[in-house]
């Protein structure tokens, strides 16, 4: 990735940041479907500058990336976030530093519904005993394990996102609402032009792992 274009989320006193980021997200996620390169494939990236940040997990800034400065400008992010102009400051495309030394990863964690799996952990468990010959109280201890692990991974940043249906009658209120969990990695640096998910991110497979460039 050798351009970038960043973003900057301006929250007030009455839209705070996370209402922000799913509106600024939810059309970033449009323009890139849009712009797709395959079926499921984007050629530009996201990156999330302030990832980790005390203040917001994921702090104001979104950055993009694309392999040459006219891929990102032909995007024209100014007219898909136009209903959100006096929330987002868009800046110029610039060139990636050339002394970058670091770069990560930025991939989709998903979870099963924690709720859904205490409810059958009884069912769960017997299951497994029964198919492996394993005592269905170690079992439920293993799969508790396994629920607590995920109490502590969950709490990874995330943006509130809306499912689009390919139905054109449906409106936003019929459709369903996720959490978009955000996991970030260190990576080495890859040599070829690897495509990402539509949401800008690397999809989790080794061979197609894509990593971003690392800088403030």
């Amino acid at each position: 990735m050798n351009y970038y274009l960043d973003l900057t989320l301006l929250p007030d006193s009455d839209v705070n940041l996370g209402f922000i980021w799913q509106k600024v997200f939810q059309q970033i996620h449009l323009m890139l479907v849009e712009n797709k390169v395959g079926k499921h494939d984007s050629a530009i990236a996201i990156s999330f500058p302030q990832y980790g940040d005390k203040a917001f997990p994921l702090g104001n800034k979104l950055r993009l990336f694309g392999q040459t400065d006219i891929a990102l400008e032909e995007l024209n992010v100014s007219t898909w976030l136009a209903r959100l102009e006096d929330y987002v400051h868009i800046k110029a495309v610039k060139p990636v530093p050339d002394n970058v030394e670091k770069f990560v990863l930025f991939t989709r964690k998903q979870f099963k519904s924690p709720v859904k799996l205490r409810a059958d952990i009884d069912i769960n468990a017997k299951k497994i005993a029964e198919k492996n010959g394993f005592d269905v109280e170690e079992v439920k201890q293993r799969l508790s394990v396994s629920l607590d692990k995920f109490d502590t991974e969950s709490k990874l940043p995330y943006i509130n996102m809306t499912s689009l249906s390919t139905n054109t009658d449906s409106t936003i209120d019929q459709q369903s609402s996720f959490k978009l969990f955000i996991e970030k990695q260190p990576a080495e640096k890859q040599d070829g032009n690897k495509l990402f998910t539509c949401y800008g991110l690397s999809r989790r497979e080794r061979a197609k792992q894509a990593c971003v460039p690392w800088f403030n």
